[in-house]
């Protein structure tokens, strides 16, 4: 333990197995972690499991962000507590499997709601404030499909990609602020998708997978946590704009 992250506050957008592991990660680092979901279940889960390792360490906000009104009314909670957000840490997920011409256009909405439009406000937001208070970090994860094409993922492709497009712009246009916001794009890793119906149905499809990337296996929350701890830290002050790839070397083939 460095304590890298002493006295600063991240809020974690996106409570799954990666916002779950990076929580642990930033809290192991000597920040205190905000945690923002749906799902309240979870959330109360991972608050016991950190709070067990670093008591007084997490707070949560229980919330299903559809609109700029919502968003209004986290930015309301967190000035109301009179909490700071030193790092702001976007990994909502959502991903759909479908031929390019049978992919519903409602799923392509979906992808772009959840990924992008959502991350969009929830930045421009938490920007406003970090600007008034001297600066901070802003990490956004994508993927590797971001960069590089994959057959059936259409949406999820436009998606990543749009998210890498408009971080970039943020970090343009905030670094004057001293807010530094960079890009995570990871390769395919063991969190929701690779537990549902398709891949248990499909196992020869994680095996191509697996066989195609240089390291032999397909990604664990834990191998992306270093790189965030970083970017999080004022070890990164002097990069912004940047895309790293956390892909086990998928895309160098």
């Amino acid at each position: 333990m460095s304590e890298r992250l002493t006295g600063k506050t991240a809020l974690i957008f996106g409570a799954g197995r990666v916002g779950s592991s990076a929580a642990d990660a930033f809290v192991n680092e000597g920040a205190k972690v905000i945690l923002l979901d749906r799902d309240e279940e979870k959330l109360e889960a991972l608050k016991k499991k950190l709070e067990e390792s670093r008591k007084g360490f997490c707070s949560t906000i229980c919330a299903n962000i559809n609109s700029q009104s919502d968003v209004d009314e986290i930015s309301d909670l967190l000035e109301e507590k009179t909490w700071k957000v030193d790092i702001l840490l976007n990994c909502p997920a959502y991903i759909y499997r479908a031929p390019f011409v049978d992919h519903p256009i409602e799923e392509i909405d979906r992808q772009w709601h959840i990924n992008v439009r959502i991350v969009f406000m929830l930045s421009q937001a938490v920007a406003k404030m970090m600007s008034k208070d001297g600066g901070g970090k802003i990490i956004n994860l994508a993927s590797v499909g971001g960069l590089f094409p994959e057959k059936e993922h259409a949406g999820h492709c436009a998606a990543k990609a749009g998210i890498i497009a408009i971080s970039k712009v943020m970090a343009l246009e905030l670094a004057s602020a001293n807010i530094q916001v960079n890009v995570i794009a990871p390769g395919p890793t063991e969190t929701v998708p690779f537990t549902s119906p398709f891949y248990s149905q499909h196992p020869e499809v994680l095996k191509r997978i697996e066989e195609k990337t240089p390291a032999g296996r397909i990604g664990h929350p834990e191998d992306h946590t270093g790189i965030m701890v970083f970017l999080a830290s004022e070890e990164s002050d002097w990069i912004t704009g940047q895309v790293i790839m956390s892909d086990g070397g998928l895309g160098l083939v």
